[in-house]
């Protein structure tokens, strides 16, 4: 196997950014365009993982990627990489992917920053990914990613919900799953449950799997964030892995939660109708946090993020002197429980909030008393 060329590397590295952070200078409106600092990451992490795959300091090779940002912002124009340099810079780049993959220890983060930012190289327009060889090294690298995570020794849980007959779907949860709160509570089976709103349960079968070849618990740990993104994202095709076995199964007959009608209103776009569950956890899900409850006319309430001004969520809608921030929703309340809106009630809140603003949130107390059902 080639070794890693770390000064090609690093320059070829370093060009592709300070092009990608000019390029995002010229042309950003707003927030429209992700921010390249997560690029930025990537590629720090990447230089420092090459240095140590080759016995060598990183400090001279990210203190030059830092003088190219530098240079990059406000640049009109900054040099590129040709054909034959973008494949120097993806060769190494898969061979660095290839090195983690035979080290010793937890690589998977490393892995993972090389497989995102040869997927990102793949999407870049002006770049062919099957000329300089992305697209490969990108699949390469994702192997890699699955074989790293399969060998680990985790824990999970596939759970399929419907059966032969039934419409359904599959789940992947981290550790030991066998109880209905838990399968109720995952996106799969809200998405069922409105989609299909006439079905009092679904059957699902949970299939505990494990990692590394084993078939015992012992010593065995749940997966992780990381391990449970790979997962979600291969999905079907994780489960075939030599590595990975299935050691024990549960079928459970799982009750749907009462469904209503709400109005979900979130940042610069029109309010909408939709139909979700009655849960604290469906409620939580939609607006991004812990909820906070509104009072308004005729018992009817208003949920919001009750950290969506600290935690910096975009400006929604006005009420009265207060900027409401984050995806809130509007429902009926009725004995203290939340109910589905009427016909009218849909449609007066749907007007009143139909325009966005964009003002930014104010500080200071609110003018109307929120509290917690």
């Amino acid at each position: 196997m080639e070794k890693v060329n770390i000064p090609l590397a690093a320059e070829g590295l370093s060009t592709y950014a300070a092009q990608r952070l000019a390029g995002f200078e010229q042309h950003r409106l707003g927030d429209t365009y992700r921010q390249p600092e997560t690029r930025h990451e990537w590629i720090r992490d990447i230089l420092r993982g090459m240095a140590e795959v080759c016995g060598q300091d990183a400090a001279p090779f990210l203190q030059s990627f830092e003088r190219r940002l530098t240079d990059a912002h406000g640049a009109s124009a900054v040099e590129v990489l040709s054909p034959a340099d973008q494949k120097h810079m993806i060769r190494n780049l898969d061979r660095y992917a290839s090195a983690l993959g035979r080290m010793e220890g937890d690589q998977r983060s490393r892995i993972f920053h090389a497989r995102e930012l040869l997927e990102e190289v793949c999407a870049y327009l002006p770049w062919d990914p099957d000329t300089n060889g992305a697209r490969s090294a990108r699949d390469r690298a994702w192997e890699q990613l699955q074989r790293a995570v399969a060998q680990r020794p985790i824990r999970f849980t596939r759970i399929l919900l419907g059966d032969e007959l039934d419409p359904g779907g599959v789940e992947f949860l981290p550790g030991m799953v066998n109880d209905e709160e838990s399968v109720q509570r995952t996106q799969e089976f809200q998405r069922l449950t409105v989609e299909y709103p006439k079905r009092k349960e679904w059957p699902a079968l949970c299939v505990v799997c494990m990692g590394g070849g084993r078939r015992e618990d012992a010593g065995t740990i749940d997966a992780d964030g990381l391990d449970m993104a790979v997962i979600r994202e291969a999905g079907e095709a994780f489960m075939k892995r030599p590595e990975v076995r299935p050691v024990w199964s549960h079928q459970l007959a799982v009750p749907v939660h009462e469904q209503i009608r709400v109005l979900k209103v979130e940042p610069g776009r029109a309010p909408e109708e939709v139909t979700m569950p009655n849960t604290l956890e469906a409620f939580q899900s939609a607006v991004g946090g812990y909820i906070e409850t509104l009072g308004l006319d005729g018992g009817v309430m208003l949920i919001c993020n009750e950290d969506g001004k600290t935690a910096g969520l975009s400006a929604n809608r006005r009420i009265g002197r207060d900027i409401i921030a984050g995806t809130f929703l509007i429902v009926c309340a009725e004995d203290g429980e939340f109910c589905s809106l009427t016909d009218g009630t849909a449609a007066h809140y749907a007007e009143r909030f139909a325009e966005p603003i964009s003002e930014p949130c104010p500080e200071g107390l609110k003018e109307f008393t929120f509290y917690i059902m």
